[in-house]
């Protein structure tokens, strides 16, 4: 499956977009902020926000990997 189809099957564009600042902060502000870091960095720190709850609950941690792997080459 590909990351941007996860990405719409979990909900994360509910409130990311590529480029632009939504709900929370765009994809590529997110590539950003994790840039030089391990995915499972990013993994922790988005495990880390209450707000993604749902989205954990429903994914698994290789969905979470593809995801965010797409996401850090943004």
């Amino acid at each position: 499956k590909l990351a941007q189809d996860e990405l719409k099957e979990h909900g994360c564009v509910k409130c990311h977009e590529l480029d632009k600042k939504k709900v929370g902060p765009s994809f590529k502000d997110v590539s950003a902020k994790y840039k030089g870091k391990k995915v499972d960095e990013a993994m922790a720190g988005m495990k880390g926000k209450p707000v993604h709850k749902s989205v954990l609950q429903k994914a698994t941690d290789s969905s979470l990997k593809v995801m965010l792997e797409w996401v850090q080459k943004q």
